[in-house]
């Protein structure tokens, strides 16, 4: 018996940038001729493999920060003040034999794949329950314990041993041999088990992680992977894909998002690396009325994507000003609450990048996080202290991204779903593709 099969539950789911870049950003683009078409290319034997994604909601506890230090660190995410509201993760299924299955939080804040957290202690141990318990002893590849991990995720917190195992990924089951999991002695806050998928072997792990084994066994030629999160409340399809892009998710050309600082920088100021872009502007657009610009012409300010968070968090005084334009009053948890009914509202908040380059225009539905029996707005100031601004859920959703380790960019155009058969398959030569080929449909 072996460990996990990373499926599309169709039962449910170098240092700076590559040649095609730094000349690129900021720059027009010339017309291409000969783009591939919207279908599933294969080039050279090569293929995409893609995974649904499916967002689940727990109940709503107030958390606490759990200590750090005790064993080697896997991630070091900053911690964020409890919240009443944790709620809303995209969660990534999993299934493994026995028949078991294992949902997973797909994170691009970190990069280990992690399982069974505690559910005594979790933010919503009932939800905890439902998502699967990995055995080491029901799997005869399992090889281990083999050291010790420990990593803080936000509130969260998780430590336990590493293991070995034999990974499935995809709906054609791809064995990656070898696969390190962690599997969990103690955690803290966290209700599901965590993939993560940032920068791994070349500059955070010791060992190849899922992204790595992916392109070293030759299943995908590129450590690159899209992303679709798609609207709150479902309505529109929702997956990853690694090695690939939908091309019917968006329309027009990817815009390029330099990671920055550079890694070598990222991993002396942070520890770590992640995707970090710079951010050059924010507005809001309330209903009926123009645009107002809440930065100035010289704003630029670092930021983190991360899909392991509900919330977006920016500065006291940038989240002051989207509350009082959405009306919404602080609660005694400190969450931003707005009525549900805005969430009907034609209004959004704009994100820019690459000084006006590309705004993403976040809609209100998808900006107000719904928790069944109050709505919050998905923004939160960081904490005091903490300059470290996140790009979550509540922006992903609007954002169609394609997270490219090869060329160290996120490419990014605003989500727009227009249907099915558009995955369009990346080759060595994905920077020139991505830039001049892959357009949207839509």
């Amino acid at each position: 018996m072996t460990l996990l099969k990373l499926l599309v539950l169709s039962l449910l789911p170098c240092l700076c940038l590559s040649e095609f870049l730094p000349g690129l950003i900021g720059t027009d683009r010339r017309a291409s001729s000969g783009w591939p078409n919207g279908g599933h290319r294969k080039i050279g034997g090569l293929r995409h493999i893609r995974a649904t994604l499916q967002t689940r909601k727990i109940n709503n506890v107030t958390g606490s920060v759990a200590p750090t230090g005790k064993t080697s660190r896997v991630v070091d995410r900053s911690a964020r003040e409890p919240l009443a509201g944790y709620g809303a993760g995209i969660v990534y299924m999993v299934e493994r034999t026995p028949g078991q299955s294992v949902s997973l939080i797909l994170d691009t804040g970190s990069y280990t794949l992690l399982v069974n957290p505690d559910c005594t202690q979790a933010a919503d141990p009932n939800a905890c329950r439902t998502y699967g318990y990995y055995d080491t002893m029901q799997s005869s590849t399992a090889r281990g314990p083999d050291g010790w991990f420990a990593g803080q995720f936000g509130t969260g917190y998780m430590e336990g041993v590493w293991y070995n195992d034999m990974v499935y990924v995809g709906l054609d089951n791809l064995p990656l041999a070898n696969s390190r999991v962690g599997v969990s002695k103690w955690s803290q806050y966290i209700w599901a088990g965590v993939l993560g998928v940032s920068y791994g072997h070349a500059w955070n792990t010791g060992y190849q992680t899922l992204l790595d084994l992916l392109v070293n066994e030759h299943y995908i030629e590129v450590p690159i992977f899209s992303l679709g999160v798609g609207y709150q409340g479902g309505g529109s399809p929702s997956d990853i894909i690694f090695g690939g892009v939908d091309r019917k998710k968006f329309r027009g050309y990817l815009e390029p998002l330099e990671i920055y600082p550079y890694l070598d920088e990222q991993l002396k100021k942070f520890g770590q690396v992640g995707y970090r872009v710079n951010l050059t502007s924010m507005g809001i657009t309330p209903p009926g009325q123009n645009e107002t610009i809440l930065t100035d012409s010289k704003f630029e300010r670092n930021v983190l994507i991360d899909s392991g968070s509900t919330y977006t968090y920016l500065s006291a005084e940038l989240v002051g000003a989207i509350a009082r334009a959405l009306y919404a009053y602080k609660d005694e948890h400190g969450v931003w609450r707005v009525p549900c009914e805005s969430r009907n509202l034609d209004g959004s908040v704009n994100f820019g990048f690459n000084f006006w380059n590309i705004v993403i225009r976040v809609n209100y539905a998808d900006f107000i996080v719904d928790f069944d029996t109050y709505c919050a707005l998905g923004v939160q100031p960081v904490d005091n202290g903490d300059d470290s601004w996140v790009l979550g859920t509540s922006f992903i959703r609007a954002a169609y991204l394609v997270f490219d380790q090869q060329n160290n960019a996120v490419w990014i155009a605003q989500y727009l779903p227009c249907g099915d058969g558009g995955i369009t398959d990346l080759t060595l030569d994905a920077g020139k593709e991505l830039w001049l080929e892959v357009t949207g449909l839509c």
